[in-house]
């Protein structure tokens, strides 16, 4: 089967145009070709749900095997597993799982357990964020810690996360355990960073750019690159889509970072607004600090140098927020058509194409925070 998708590999590299060769394609150099190259390669589907229907089927196993995970634990946990494991959401991570590994060979079982697991991670890192926000619901039900109390969520989280890390073990050697160790180890330090950083007028949008690496785009990136490894694919190739998947989740932080401050709490299905409470900074709140609008530059500066609350939504009607919005979301929608650039690397199939209609998606969603 690899030598199968090598050779796809090669035949596919051959039809694609002439690249600078003094730009090769390396792991390290991330591939910089012409912007306009992927737009018109690929489909652009507008059906919301076109890029996961590839693998529908699969999601279900995914879905299945989540479920069955739940009845490993002891019968006074269990129960609260399975209320908890009951609310899956849009399902991104397994999907960029099971597409790559279709987009590299084809799905395997290990796929399946490896999606799983890593959902598993997503929803316990979730139950830990809403009891740090003080979020009463979550994908329209009401969070753990408003159900059960803060003590019991953080325990609830814990335990998943110990049984990702034993599913992890049924499915991959020592590299592959450290591989997925590393990663949660990144996402929590990511949280830890974030968590002592509120207010902090000294943190740089370098540093908000790696807090966001760590607690978010982590998971996208181990999905893909854990997908690659399973399916046995070169060091340099599992590179190539780890930074395809940093990309694709910095940008949908940025997206989740701009939805904070423009969605309401029935549109998201969730509680918005928490860092503003909590005194975050994300990418809108540094272009708006840097706002040419000095009044309202001051004003959010001020605010926060005060360790004030901020209703961002009186400054909707202005033209910097406005201007801080689509700022960001320009930030994220160059993050995407990068991620797009690695997909020239892999062979012409409907997975390749499902996986450009996921960041197609998250083009529109980004852009639907401006209004």
């Amino acid at each position: 089967m690899l030598m199968k998708f090598e050779l796809q590999m090669r035949a596919n590299s051959a039809k694609l145009p002439a690249r600078n060769a003094k730009a090769p394609l390396c792991a390290l150099s991330l591939i910089h070709i012409s912007g306009t190259m992927s737009l018109p390669f690929f489909s652009k589907l507008r059906n919301k749900k076109a890029h996961l229907k590839l693998v529908q089927q699969e999601l279900q196993k995914v879905r299945d095997e989540i479920a069955r995970q739940t009845e490993d634990f002891e019968p006074y946990v269990r129960d609260y597993m399975r209320q908890v494991c009951r609310g899956q959401g849009k399902m991104l991570r397994p999907g960029l799982v099971l597409l790559t590994a279709a987009a590299t060979g084809g799905i395997r079982n290990e796929h399946i357990t490896f999606a799983a697991l890593l959902e598993m991670i997503h929803m316990a890192s979730l139950i830990h964020d809403d009891v740090l926000d003080k979020a009463d619901t979550r994908r329209d039900q009401p969070t753990p810690n408003s159900l059960w109390g803060n003590e019991l969520a953080v325990l609830l989280g814990d335990t998943m996360l110990a049984q990702a890390i034993v599913m992890g073990t049924e499915i991959g050697g020592s590299k592959f355990c450290r591989k997925m160790a590393v990663a949660m180890r990144d996402l929590c330090q990511g949280e830890v960073e974030q968590s002592t950083r509120l207010w902090d007028m000294d943190m740089s949008r370098a540093e908000y750019y790696e807090v966001i690496r760590k607690k978010t785009a982590t998971l996208f990136a181990v999905a893909m690159s854990g997908a690659a490894y399973l399916q046995g694919l070169d060091d340099e190739m599992v590179e190539h889509l780890n930074r395809m998947g940093t990309l694709l989740g910095i940008s949908y932080q940025i997206y989740d970072d701009c939805l904070d401050l423009t969605g309401t709490d029935e549109s998201a299905g969730k509680t918005l607004g928490t860092d503003a409470e909590k005194g975050k900074l994300t990418l809108p709140i540094f272009f708006l600090m840097e706002s040419s609008s000095e009044d309202v530059a001051d004003f959010v500066r001020g605010a926060i140098e005060r360790h004030e609350e901020i209703d961002y939504s009186a400054l909707r009607h202005t033209d910097a927020f406005s201007e801080a919005i689509k700022l960001s979301v320009d930030e994220g929608l160059a993050r995407n058509e990068e991620a797009r650039e690695v997909l020239w690397l892999l062979p012409d199939t409907p997975a390749r194409k499902a996986l450009a209609e996921m960041t197609y998606r998250l083009d529109e969603m980004l852009r639907d925070c401006c209004g």
